[in-house]
C-alpha cells in the first residue's frame, strides 16, 4: 500500500483496485491539496525538497519507500513528539466532513490488513476496532490517520503508535481520576520498582523470586489490605496466592509484597497478575492492571555439548552499549552486535527476532531484523536493531533470537542476546 492508493480510497477520480469510502462523492482535492490539508506543517517540511519539487512529490506519494531520509527524518520525529498523530487526526477529521460508508469503511480495511499482511499489536487493534463486534469504531478519522502511518512505515506501524496510545489512555484515565476525586479523601496507589526485571526467561523447575514496591500515594490509611492472584495458570500455594501487607499502611509509606515459586515444566510463556483487595474481599483498585508478572520458560539444552556439535555456533565480538542502558522510556533505542560464525554452516538467510517482543505491545514478527543473505563460517557481521521502547518506566529485558529462514531457533534455545533497559 502506498500513499497514493490511501489518497485514491478517500478521493476518488483515478480509482484503482480500492474504491472509494465516500456515500456522496466529496469535493474534489489534487493529491497536493490532499496530504497538505491532512499533514502538519512541521512533518510535510522536514524534507523541503519533497514538498517543492513537483515531480519528487509525485514519486514520494507513489511510493514513499523511495524518500529514504525523509522517512528516518520522520520516524524521529513521531517518536519524539507522539502527539503529533493527534494532530494528524483532528485534521483528517476536518477533512472527512461528509457521509462515509460505515459497511465499505470497515470491508476496506479488513482487505487491506488481509492483502498487506499487517500484524497490528493487541493496544493498536483496541485503538481501532470495537472488539466484541469485530468491527472498527466509527472514527473514520483515526481510520485515515492510521491508513497514512501504514503506507509510510509498514514494518512499524505499531511502534509509531505506541507512546501516542499510552499517552492518550493515561490523560483520559488521569483527568477521570481527577473528576473523581473532587472530595478531600483521595485512596491512590504507585507503582515504585520490581526486582529482578520483568519479562524473564527461566527453565523449567527454576525457583522464581520476585519483589514488587509500591506506594500509597493516597490520603487513606490501607488497613487489612492484601494481593490476590486472580488467575488460574500456575496452581500456587497459599502464601503466593495471597500476598499479605501490614495491617496499617499509612499515606506515603511503602509495601513490598513478594512472591517465591517454581516455575512449571512445560514450556511457554506465563502471565500471571494480582490484585489489591480490602478488608472485605472487595477490589481496592478494580481500574488497575495490579501486580503482573511475566516470564517465558525455555526447555535449556546443554550449550556445552551442542556447541561442540555445531563447531562453536557464533560469538559475540562487541556490543554496542556494553552496558544497561538508561533510556526515556517510549523513545526510540537502537542496539547493535558485533556477531561472528564461528560454526562450520553457512548462515543463509538467518536473522534476529525478539522472542519476547508481544508482551512488550509490539506485533509477534514485528522486531525482525535480517542478516546479509549468506554468512560464512569465520565471518563477522554488525547487526543493528532499532525500536521505540515501552511507554512505562521501569526495568526490562528483551531477548533476541538468531532464527533460521524458516523461523526455527538456529542454534540450541539457550543461546540468546539480551537489551537491558532502564527507562526512566
Amino acid at each position: 500500500m502506498n500513499l497514493k492508493e490511501v489518497y485514491e480510497i478517500f478521493y476518488p477520480g483515478k480509482c484503482g483496485k480500492l474504491p472509494s469510502v465516500w456515500k456522496v462523492p466529496p469535493k474534489y482535492r489534487s493529491k497536493k491539496e490532499f496530504f497538505e490539508e491532512l499533514l502538519p506543517i512541521e512533518i510535510r517540511w522536514l524534507n523541503y525538497k519533497i514538498w517543492n519539487d513537483k515531480a519528487r512529490r509525485s514519486r514520494f506519494l507513489s511510493d514513499c519507500k523511495k524518500e529514504a531520509r525523509y522517512i528516518a527524518a520522520l520516524r524521529t520525529y513521531l517518536f519524539e513528539h507522539p502527539w503529533t498523530i493527534s494532530r494528524i487526526e483532528g485534521k483528517a477529521k476536518t477533512l472527512l466532513s461528509g457521509q462515509i460508508s460505515e459497511e465499505c469503511m470497515n470491508d476496506r480495511f479488513l482487505q487491506i490488513i488481509d492483502e498487506e499482511e499487517v500484524e497490528i499489536s493487541r493496544n493498536l487493534r483496541k485503538y481501532l476496532f470495537d472488539t466484541e463486534a469485530n468491527r472498527l469504531k466509527t472514527k473514520w478519522e483515526n481510520v485515515l490517520t492510521f491508513y497514512v502511518l501504514l503506507a509510510i512505515f509498514p514494518k512499524e506501524i505499531n511502534q509509531i503508535y505506541v507512546q501516542y496510545i499510552y499517552n492518550r489512555e493515561h490523560n483520559i484515565h488521569f483527568k477521570e481520576e481527577e473528576d473523581s476525586n473532587s472530595s478531600t479523601e483521595k485512596d491512590g496507589i504507585l507503582f515504585q520498582y520490581e526486582y529482578p526485571p520483568d519479562m524473564g526467561i527461566v527453565s523449567p523447575g527454576e525457583i522464581i523470586n520476585h519483589t514488587w514496591v509500591m506506594k500509597n500515594v493516597g490520603n487513606i490509611l490501607w488497613e487489612n489490605r492484601y494481593y490476590e492472584c486472580n488467575q488460574s495458570v500456575i496452581e500456587l500455594d497459599e502464601k503466593n496466592r495471597i500476598l499479605h501487607l501490614p495491617q496499617i499502611v499509612y499515606p506515603g509509606d511503602k509495601v513490598s509484597p513478594s512472591v517465591s515459586f517454581y516455575a512449571p515444566e512445560t514450556p511457554g510463556t506465563y502471565v500471571m497478575n494480582w490484585k489489591m483487595k480490602d478488608g472485605n474481599g472487595n477490589e481496592a483498585f478494580p481500574d488497575r492492571l495490579g501486580l503482573g508478572l511475566h516470564f517465558m520458560v525455555l526447555d535449556l539444552e546443554d550449550e556445552k555439548v551442542s556447541r561442540v556439535k555445531n563447531g562453536g555456533n557464533y560469538k559475540v565480538i562487541e556490543e554496542i552499549p556494553r552496558h544497561p542502558v538508561t533510556s526515556i522510556s517510549g523513545k526510540l533505542h537502537s542496539h547493535t552486535w558485533i556477531i561472528e560464525n564461528t560454526g562450520t554452516t553457512i548462515w543463509n538467510e538467518y536473522y534476529l527476532e525478539c522472542i519476547n517482543g508481544d508482551n512488550f505491545s509490539y506485533a509477534k514478527r514485528e522486531l525482525c531484523v535480517p542478516f546479509k543473505k549468506r554468512v560464512m563460517p569465520g565471518e563477522r557481521i554488525s547487526v543493528k536493531v532499532e525500536f521505540a521502547t515501552p511507554p512505562i518506566e521501569g526495568i526490562y529485558f528483551m531477548v533476541w533470537q538468531i532464527m533460521k529462514k524458516d523461523g526455527t531457533p538456529a542454534f540450541p534455545k539457550n543461546r540468546k542476546l539480551e537489551v537491558l533497559l532502564n527507562l526512566i
